[in-house]
Formats: C-alpha cells, structure tokens, sequence
C-alpha cells in the first residue's frame, strides 16, 4: 500500500487495506471481502463466479489478516 486510496478509509494509518477494511479502517468481515475480491476477478479477468470465488479465497489465505481462515 503506497498512496492513501490504498488504506482503508484513505488513512494511511490503517493496518488494513481499501479492500479489507472499511472507512474507519477495521477490519471487514471475511466473507464479505472475500465476495467483493470475487466479484472484481469476474468483472476484470473474466473468470467464472465459482473459480472466482475460489482463487479469492486462496489469495486471502496469503494475507496475514486472513491467514487463520487457511
């Protein structure tokens, strides 16, 4: 994260990113995260809801704020 759009709530404070957190920079609840990050890998890569939804989860997984859900 580089630019404040790319903290949650545009505060550069924030331990979470613009995807995770939300304007008071904490933490969003995982499935909802999880459906927005699908929804964007459908809308930009094309990719089908399903696989969509799956390759979401996998790349959260890598995240330290959802590592637990692994």
């Amino acid at each position: 994260m580089r630019a404040p759009a790319d903290f949650a709530g545009g505060r550069i404070d924030a331990a979470y990113c613009s995807s995770c957190g939300d304007e008071a920079g904490q933490l969003r609840p995982y499935d909802e995260v999880l459906q927005v990050n699908a929804d964007y890998l459908v809308r930009q890569q094309g990719l089908d809801p399903g696989a969509a939804r799956e390759l979401a989860g996998a790349l959260l997984a890598g995240m330290p704020a959802w590592k637990h859900r692994a």
